[in-house]
């Protein structure tokens, strides 16, 4: 029973709205010498822990050290405060506190914010501890432990676990049924999610708009949006506030954005009128950056008020996914001028960016700057991102330490795919087949991308024994059957290694008609190996699939040429001619102090073009001197010899070597993006030029990485 002389403090301790009276209240009660009585203080203690502030949290552990044999409730009321505050690791050490306490036990007001905790820290371990106590302690799957069960389980998409809790649940109710059917949208199953919601209307349970939101999530991510519309009719129907309810409107608009009708999705935003959310913007401009409408996107991403990250993000990403990387970039620089720090899903579309575009600086000053050692090593989308930005900027020696330095254990199919993948380009063939017989050392199973990866490895580097053996293996060991990528890759695989009669059967014996990526395969390794025979087939049948691209026509004429068949050269050129059809223009590119400089063939614009006109005159007259003779095979034009050497004198990589060797210092390496396929002449210079010039010259083209050093490229001609 409570000492008389306290009961006057319980108005004043009840009545407390902000710190300063709670302060005032604990004064009173130290003056009158009841700072040692349990519940005054514990009424103290669960105003400032449920307060909502840091503040209030520090004071309430002050409060709580000073008692002696803290009782269940002031223990609750710790972890209830420390579940929704910034740091929910601290709930669990005061249950583990509570655990060791003599006659202090959990109840079933303890387990529902604990779990809270966990489902908000990164790591599944402890809310599976708490659900093992549980069972141990022997409580019921009341309502709420069960909710809150189901929730934890549902964030971090174990929904078969939810689903035993789910079923194992005494009483379910409309929470119940809706974190459920949250979970399953978060993981992309929409069809339990609908049978959930049936077995809800059956059970008599009301859905609310939450209920129709998570459903409207769950069926945004199928091609298929009948249901959706089905769901948007019934929601019509039966629910009386649509129109005012925004975060209803929005997952609406949401579901017809991501299915790609963005005519519904328009007409349900214009509806917004001025309650558009930011939510609501963010839908618009990712359905239309995801339909590669990115002038769409960008127009209602610059109507907006007021952005947040998500908004830069999806943004950025349009850009990155739709190609245009320099675009990409240059939002992200205006995000990071407005001092906006990016997350994760931010920093994953910018490293796509610069991984397209070879920016390495600025891939590595996002790596410095944002993402330390311990983060990189524990999240796998920011390092399988990185180990594919330094791959496709021709740093493959820090991919594969990246790779290295992951845990074996966190390593996912995605991240090997991403390794495979790198080392591929860079015709590290061998390396890339350790890599893929590691990740089946480690029980993952390889998917269809692991395959396109691998296959193209075998293919860059000449291991056809090995390439054959892995296509039979697809079905015979995986169930895999090939796609048409698939094919692809056997296709050049064959072709480069001279089988071209087999690389054609291959194609005849195929279960669907070959797209233009596989008869250009074929094309390439005829003009590789001058069989002009199934050359022309494979040409014919391009010009069929793709009448207007040029590359065919100018791949058929440089076959013919290499062949000395220059009259039907000349006539394939002059068909093109009559067509309007225009040659791909070739392009490269190369940073320096963190700007791309482009440069196009013959092209004499750039600031520094006397600089590199000087320089391309060095590096002829020391080829010159060296014994080389310009390759003008592929030259068709009716020009003379010195005319020929000039234009291959000014290809688009040529200019870009000139540049780096004026900008950089000596024994700087020099990386060089290119569009198209490096030509017979330049790859032949190249070799003797970083020798003459004593560098390492790093050329990504439009099939794969050469590394020319000390007169030898890494592709040993094979390319």
């Amino acid at each position: 029973m409570l000492p008389f002389e306290i009961s006057p403090l319980l108005p004043l301790l009840e009545s407390c709205k902000t710190i300063k009276q709670a302060f005032q209240v604990h004064a009173q009660i130290i003056l009158n010498g009841f700072q040692h009585h349990v519940f005054p203080i514990s009424r103290l203690i669960s105003f400032f822990a449920l307060l909502g502030s840091e503040e209030g949290l520090n004071y309430s552990q002050i409060l709580f050290c000073q008692i002696e044999h803290p009782n269940r409730f002031i223990y609750n009321t710790m972890i209830r405060g420390f579940s929704h505050s910034k740091f929910p690791e601290k709930a669990l050490v005061f249950y583990s506190s509570m655990l060791h306490q003599v006659n202090q036990s959990p109840n079933n007001f303890t387990f529902p914010f604990l779990l809270n905790s966990c489902a908000r820290l990164s790591t599944l371990k402890p809310g599976v501890q708490v659900h093992s106590h549980i069972i141990k302690f022997g409580f019921d799957l009341d309502l709420y432990v069960g909710n809150a069960l189901m929730h934890f389980y549902s964030v971090f998409k174990h929904l078969n676990d939810a689903q035993i809790v789910f079923e194992g649940s005494l009483v379910r109710d409309l929470v119940s049924y809706n974190t459920m059917i949250n979970g399953y949208g978060l993981v992309g199953r929409p069809g339990p999610a609908l049978r959930l919601f049936r077995k809800m209307q059956v059970s008599g349970v009301v859905p609310d708009e939450f209920t129709f939101v998570a459903l409207l999530s769950a069926f945004s991510s199928l091609d298929d949006c009948r249901i959706g519309k089905q769901i948007h009719g019934f929601v019509y129907r039966n629910l009386s506030c649509v129109d005012s309810n925004g975060l209803l409107k929005t997952a609406i608009l949401d579901m017809y954005a991501k299915s790609g009708l963005m005519d519904l999705a328009e007409r349900v935003f214009s509806s917004m009128a001025s309650n558009k959310s930011t939510a609501a913007w963010s839908s618009m401009i990712s359905g239309y950056a995801r339909r590669g409408e990115t002038a769409a996107a960008r127009r209602m991403f610059d109507q907006m008020d007021r952005r947040d990250l998500i908004c830069w993000t999806v943004m950025i990403s349009g850009y990155s996914q739709s190609g245009q990387y320099s675009e990409a970039l240059e939002l992200f620089a205006q995000m990071e001028d407005l001092g906006i720090r990016p997350d994760e899903c931010t920093m994953a579309a910018v490293l796509s960016a610069c991984a397209g575009l070879g920016a390495l600086s600025l891939g590595e000053r996002l790596h410095s700057r944002y993402i330390g050692g311990e983060l990189c090593s524990q999240n796998i989308i920011l390092s399988t991102a990185l180990i594919d930005m330094y791959s496709k900027s021709g740093k493959i020696n820090s991919s594969l330490n990246m790779f290295h330095g992951i845990p074996k254990g966190l390593r996912t199919v995605s991240l090997f795919n991403s390794m495979i993948s790198g080392l591929a380009q860079h015709g590290l063939g061998e390396s890339a087949l350790a890599v893929f017989r590691e990740m089946e050392s480690l029980g993952l199973r390889p998917d269809s991308v692991s395959f396109v990866a691998v296959l193209s490895a075998c293919s860059h580097s000449g291991l056809i024994e090995e390439g054959k053996e892995l296509f039979r293996s697809m079905l015979d060991v995986y169930g895999i059957r090939p796609h048409k990528e698939h094919y692809g890759c056997m296709v050049d695989l064959l072709g480069r290694d001279g089988c071209l009669d087999e690389a054609y059967d291959l194609i005849r014996s195929m279960p669907f008609e070959a797209n233009s990526v596989i008869w250009r395969a074929l094309l390439g390794s005829c003009k590789l190996h001058g069989n002009v025979k199934i050359g022309e087939v494979a040409a014919q049948k391009l010009i069929e699939l793709e009448p207007d691209h040029g590359a065919h026509y100018i791949l058929l004429s440089n076959m013919l040429a290499n062949t000395n068949k220059w009259e039907q050269a000349v006539r394939v050129r002059k068909l093109m001619e009559d067509k309007g059809i225009q040659k791909p223009p070739g392009w490269s590119y190369t940073e320096f102090q963190g700007t791309i400089h482009w440069f196009l063939a013959s092209d004499k614009s750039h600031l520094q073009d006397k600089r590199i006109e000087s320089m391309l005159q060095d590096m002829a007259m020391q080829l010159k001197s060296a014994g080389y003779v310009p390759n003008t095979v592929q030259v068709v034009f009716d020009i003379d010899e010195e005319e020929k050497e000039t234009v291959v004198s000014y290809h688009s990589e040529k200019l870009a070597l000139a540049f780096g060797l004026v900008n950089s210092s000596t024994g700087e390496t020099i990386r060089i993006m290119k569009n198209l396929r490096v030509c017979g002449d330049c790859h032949s210079a190249f070799k003797l030029l970083s020798k003459i010039y004593c560098r390492e010259i790093i050329v990504r083209d439009a099939s794969r990485f050469h590394h020319f050093k000390n007169g030898c490229c890494s592709c040993k001609d094979f390319w």
